[in-house]
């Protein structure tokens, strides 16, 4: 058994190596000296160069690689904490870079605040040398649909729905004792659904503007868009698993059937019209031309109906497809025995 350590960091990864490449080379410029942290490296079933990135660094940062089937987000967490020897965990994404001070400042966090309920949120931002496009800008800004950071001021002590994967840490012993990740859920919630059972034995979250990542990775309309169905499906799984009014709340389960009663007609039509208007907007930028206030205007409103239509669809699959479930599971359970037993055959003169 290894030696405990400080800090393990998490780095789960799918296909995703070019991006994983650049993750590695800003580690090596951590000014926590490396005898202080290890990267654990959860390859989640990848089948392209990924191995042969983390192959590339072995002998240069402190990294221990593991491969599994391809099983999901929150199962390759959970292989990164059993295999981990830190004290404390940091999760990171595949698509962040990290600035210098990123892991002293975690580490520096949690031994002001030592009590094993504290998690530490930090910032997130585009990277440097990224086009920051309009619709980047809207949902992380303005919109905040993929972070709300404009609502939350460095110092603050949070609740669980600031416990956001890929840029918290949390005390190993805590997880341990009171939860790990629910293997359910292959892609969002998975951090949230655990910071809410953590919330029962007293998680808080710190947030430290001063560590810092930084996305590399740009976002797209299409790409986004499949990104909120699925959090929306993520968000009635979560509902589902925990019957909690504040649950159902925070994952806009409630009024979903309703609202998308009126969204259904007419989204498609909406989707594709504000897929021109994000088209439109991008190619003004791309050519140096002013997106002036009537467009943003314009293009913000569109943005918001079709994003929170998304999550209101994926929320609507998920359910009809669990409704479905139990349908077929109770029609089973209607049929005479003799039909349920094995088929034996007969044969046909």
């Amino acid at each position: 058994m290894k030696e405990k350590i400080p800090l393990s960091v998490i780095l789960c990864t799918y296909n995703r190596a070019e991006y994983l490449k650049r993750v590695l080379d800003s580690i090596k410029k951590q000014t926590l000296p490396e005898d202080m942290y290890e990267i654990i490296i959860i390859d989640d079933g990848s089948i392209d160069d990924t191995k042969k990135v983390i192959e590339s660094f072995i002998n240069i940062l402190p990294i221990s690689y593991f491969y599994q089937k391809n099983a999901g987000l929150a199962s390759a967490k959970n292989h990164g904490i059993y295999a981990s020897n830190g004290d404390i965990l940091l999760f990171l994404d595949d698509d962040d870079i990290t600035t210098p001070s990123l892991f002293e400042e975690h580490l520096k966090t949690h031994r002001k605040y030592h009590e094993t309920n504290i998690a530490v949120l930090h910032y997130t931002t585009w990277a440097d040398n990224i086009i920051v496009t309009p619709l980047m800008h809207f949902i992380t800004d303005v919109g905040c649909f993929l972070f709300s950071y404009p609502h939350i001021k460095h110092g603050d002590f949070l609740d669980y729905t600031y416990f956001w994967g890929g840029r918290s840490s949390c005390k190993k012993r805590f997880l341990l004792e009171h939860g790990v990740f629910n293997p359910i859920f292959k892609f969002g919630c998975e951090d949230i659904e655990l910071g809410y059972r953590l919330s029962k034995q007293g998680l808080k979250v710190f947030y430290n503007n001063k560590a810092i990542s930084k996305m590399i990775r740009p976002v797209n309309f299409d790409d986004f868009c499949n990104r909120l169905i699925k959090q929306g499906k993520s968000q009635y799984v979560f509902s589902t698993l925990h019957n909690d009014p504040a649950v159902r709340q925070w994952a806009e389960i409630d009024e979903a059937e309703e609202l998308w009663k009126d969204i259904a007609p007419v989204f498609e039509s909406k989707y594709y019209s504000t897929k021109k208007l994000d088209r439109l907007a991008e190619l003004k930028r791309k050519y140096e031309f002013e997106v002036d206030d009537i467009t943003k205007m314009l293009l913000y409103k569109a943005y918001w109906w079709v994003f929170k239509a998304c999550k209101l669809k994926g929320i609507i699959e998920s359910k009809e497809a669990n409704n479905l479930h139990f349908k077929g599971q109770n029609e089973i359970a209607a049929l005479p025995k003799g039909l349920l037993d094995n088929n034996k055959g007969s044969e046909v003169s």
